[in-house]
């Protein structure tokens, strides 16, 4: 079994043994009754989508449920802020940076582990087999993203020179298409635009998240990535309304356990697909890379931490400061103390 499937397979086991929430056990009514969640089309919405789909929400006293996309993570940003959206569920690296530049945003939850989600692809005719192949071919990739950290990490665990490397600056429908047309030889982009650029293009990857495909140690597990998809709320509207934040963990808690459960996987898959209106079977294909764990652990510290170096080392923050400074686990740890091996430090 591999390390990605065992991981997998762990979490849903700690998912499966949580107790199931009986409706209006958040505490108290939602002080808001019309829930807006900041949304994206790829799978760690998946969790919600399920919520929203069985009624999961209305349960426990949201009277309706919004979605909004953002075309920009510091929009959602000033969304949460200004509360046009009570939750948002992004990669680690934009709320990282949002609390550094004076965005008082805080991590209520760990969604989604996506370490393998990640992928460099590159044009076979553009023969790239060792790293330093890299140094010939343009690399289209969305700057500031989780991309950008992941092409750091790469450099740095080959000896590559970051200054050297063709970067433009492209968001991943961008990627694909001058992929196609050969204007950049390579994408490093999350999924699914790997698997489009995939089919549409003959190609191959050359380096995943977790693992290289070069060809002096193809198959070796190499973490460039420490991606994960995060809870996060306003600091001003958590202590404003405790129980409309309770009940919303509480629901994605359920969903995520949901989720997990691998006799679900294809309900799951069919009900987002149909939400998103998207190819199932592109979903099916791209299932395996991402692990829904609710745990705070060491490793949600040390992704998180890796994050915010590179933020640092980018010039894109000053002054770091601890994860856990801005982590909010007790509610978590109330619902299910098994879920807390690190506590967070926030408080309302």
């Amino acid at each position: 079994m591999t390390r990605r499937r065992w991981g997998w397979l762990v979490c849903a086991l700690v998912l499966a043994v949580l107790p199931a929430l009986p409706a209006g056990a958040a505490g108290g009514e939602p002080e808001v009754k019309q829930l807006a969640l900041g949304f994206g089309i790829d799978l760690p919405f998946a969790p919600h989508i399920v919520a929203i789909k069985k009624g999961w929400f209305k349960e426990v006293g949201f009277s309706d449920v919004a979605t909004k996309t953002f075309t920009a993570g510091a929009l959602a940003g000033e969304a949460l802020v200004a509360a046009q959206i009570q939750l948002w569920t992004p990669g680690n690296l934009p709320p990282i940076s949002m609390y550094h530049n004076g965005i008082p945003v805080v991590i209520l939850g760990t969604n989604c582990v996506n370490w393998g989600l990640d992928k460099l692809v590159v044009r076979t005719d553009a023969n790239v087999n060792a790293p330093q192949d890299l140094y010939r071919i343009k690399i289209g990739l969305l700057q500031g993203s989780t991309a950008s950290a992941d092409l750091h990490e790469l450099a740095v665990h080959y000896g590559l020179d970051e200054k050297r490397l063709q970067i433009v600056n492209l968001p991943p429908p961008e990627q694909l298409a001058s992929l196609v047309s050969g204007t950049v030889q390579g994408l490093l982009a999350w999924e699914p635009w790997p698997y489009e650029a995939l089919k549409r293009v003959d190609s191959k990857v050359v380096h995943t998240g977790l693992v290289s495909g070069f060809a002096a140690n193809k198959g070796e597990r190499v973490k460039i990535s420490d991606n994960r998809s995060v809870f996060v709320a306003s600091q001003e509207f958590v202590r404003k309304n405790p129980n409309t934040i309770r009940a919303i963990i509480q629901v994605l808690l359920r969903a995520q356990r949901y989720v997990a459960d691998p006799k679900n996987k294809e309900e799951v898959l069919q009900m987002f697909s149909e939400f998103q209106k998207q190819d199932v079977e592109a979903n099916r294909a791209i299932w395996g890379d991402y692990v829904f764990n609710p745990v705070f652990d060491d490793e949600y510290v040390k992704d998180m931490e890796r994050t915010t170096a590179f933020l640092e080392s980018a010039g894109r923050i000053k002054s770091r400061t601890n994860i856990l400074d801005y982590t909010y686990s007790d509610i978590i740890g109330e619902l299910d103390p098994t879920l807390v091996k690190v506590k967070g430090r926030w408080r309302p």
